[in-house]
């Protein structure tokens, strides 16, 4: 068995270093051309560039692991199948389950690996990587001096030239002009001359020979003054001309490790836990105050206080699973049931006949059988509420619901990251149990086909994984189904094909993959007799 999972795991070696190295210079050369825009010209040595570029390949290598895991598994199996190798080993009673095991077990490996990369390394490479790129934004672009174009990029001085050293810093025929005095306006000219940069000083210092120097004041231009000089020297200072990288403290959520997006979270959870103990004291003292809210308020009160559905549930596990262990915190209150049960009903009832309660410019309506008397909870208690005061409390509720939904916005886009974390690395799980049954049933272990493949389940898989963050920023789903929806859809087809290979059944989608991969073959076939009636 040992012998037989080293051969599977060698036939994966080859074409996921192969996939990884075509893919990540693909997307490096992508990402060289769009930054090219605010590199050039700018004057970047070679050393700060390939800084910049190894700063971004971090993230690059995150989204190319997997992939690179995908195409190596379809491939792998493709050859596999292609040889009728896998048959061989379903005849010596191996079952498919067993061969993939192997690769399961190393994809389990590289997903540890991703994660590791992930949390610790990926957020300090994002963080240098955007510094840098301020930096560079900011720096100004390099004074090229161009024979016969005015040089006009530095303040209060214009340059040209007549010709200059390629190799050197020489230049002929140098005119200058000079306003950087209030009063005066000199005019320079030499024959020749050499130009130094002072990166200590940020100047730029020009070295003259062999000219004259032409001055005319603007209070008294009935004067007027020439000079000759056999060496001048002029300094020119030039903000920002040498390449300075900031150090910045702060860090955006995409450059935080796990802990410190935990730190994050715990801030921001006994915040809005303290709105929610505001609230939950608003509505013992005036329950019926929900009634006269806005809809966009009552929405909040749902989604925020009253999480009940099952995929918050899921989604607030998840959290208290990485949440650090707490010494203080704000204390956490519970509405009593039956004033619960009753909001809850208050708050679904449209039917009940109202009327206008008009407080400031916002109009809000409340049932007049609930208008001024609400039931006692004690006995012989009874408790009335007047119409000043209701409007009161509805504005209080009001705003301490705005400022829950602030935190609780904050509070997802910060566990979107959390969960990005884990749900990334688990995709190279995900795609061994995609990869695997495909690979079996292309038939096929050359880079194309795989490649097409992976392509199109990369493309997929990335797609949901950018629309479940914008998804989650804008709160229309939870984190934890927004960062998971990919793995969950991928990781359910994977295990329904990988069944049905190893049981040799179908559930409907025997007709679509074999169809897909037909289309790519056929694809790939065209092309290749086009290129020979074009080859001579």
């Amino acid at each position: 068995m040992w012998i037989l999972s080293r051969y599977v795991i060698r036939e994966h070696i080859g074409p996921f270093f192969f996939a990884l190295t075509i893919i990540t210079a693909m997307l490096v050369l992508n990402f060289v051309l769009q930054a090219m825009r605010y590199i050039i010209g700018k004057g970047i040595s070679l050393q700060v560039i390939m800084e910049f570029i190894a700063y971004n390949l971090a993230w690059i290598m995150v989204l190319v692991v997997p992939m690179s895991i995908l195409v190596a598994t379809i491939m792998a199996f493709g050859r596999l199948a292609s040889d009728n190798e896998i048959t061989a080993i379903k005849a010596g009673g191996i079952g498919f389950y067993r061969l993939i095991i192997p690769a399961l077990v190393t994809a389990a490996i590289v997903m540890a690996g991703v994660f590791y990369f992930n949390d610790r390394v990926l957020p300090v490479a994002n963080h240098k990587a955007r510094i840098l790129k301020k930096s560079i934004q900011t720096k100004r672009p390099t004074l090229s001096i161009q024979p016969g174009v005015f040089l006009d990029g530095v303040e209060n001085y214009s340059l040209i030239v007549e010709n200059k050293d390629e190799l050197g810093s020489a230049i002929y025929g140098v005119t200058i002009f000079d306003r950087s005095a209030n009063d005066l306006v000199r005019t320079i000219s030499a024959k020749k001359g050499s130009i130094e940069i002072d990166e200590s000083s940020e100047a730029m210092i020009i070295l003259l020979e062999q000219g004259e120097l032409h001055e005319v004041r603007y209070s008294r231009q009935d004067q007027y003054q020439r000079m000759f000089f056999d060496k001048y020297r002029i300094v020119i200072p030039v903000e920002n001309m040498t390449l300075k990288k900031s150090d910045e403290n702060y860090r955006n959520d995409r450059e935080k490790t796990i802990e410190q997006l935990m730190g994050d979270v715990e801030f921001r959870l006994e915040e809005k836990q303290r709105r929610v103990n505001t609230i939950y004291r608003l509505l013992e003292k005036d329950p019926q105050a929900v009634a006269g809210l806005e809809e966009r308020y009552r929405k909040i009160l749902r989604e925020s206080v009253f999480r009940d559905s099952w995929s918050d549930r899921i989604s607030d596990g998840f959290l208290s699973l990485n949440r650090p262990a707490r010494a203080d915190s704000a204390a956490e209150t519970e509405l009593d049931p039956g004033l619960k049960a009753e909001i809850i009903r208050l708050m679904r009832d449209s039917t009940a006949k109202v009327s206008e309660l008009r407080y400031g410019k916002t109009e809000v309506a409340i049932p007049e059988s609930r208008l001024l008397v609400i039931p006692p909870r004690d006995p012989g208690q009874t408790d009335t509420i007047h119409q000043g005061s209701r409007s009161a409390n509805i504005q209080q509720l009001a705003s301490n619901l705005s400022a829950l939904s602030n935190y609780q916005r904050m509070l997802d886009q910060l566990m979107i990251e959390v969960n990005k974390k884990y749900s990334i690395p688990v995709a190279c799980l995900v795609f061994v149990l995609l990869g695997a049954p495909i690979g079996v049933k292309a038939r096929k272990g050359n880079l194309g086909i795989a490649g097409g493949i992976s392509l199109f389940f990369f493309i997929a898989y990335y797609f949901c994984l950018v629309l479940g963050e914008d998804y989650g920023d804008r709160q229309l789903l939870n984190p934890f189904f927004a960062m998971w929806f990919p793995n969950i859809a991928l990781g359910v087809t994977g295990i329904i094909l990988t069944y049905q290979t190893a049981s040799e059944r179908t559930f409907g989608l025997h007709r679509v993959f074999p169809g897909m991969i037909h289309g790519i073959s056929r694809l790939f076939s065209y092309i290749r007799t086009l290129t020979k009636k074009k080859t001579p």
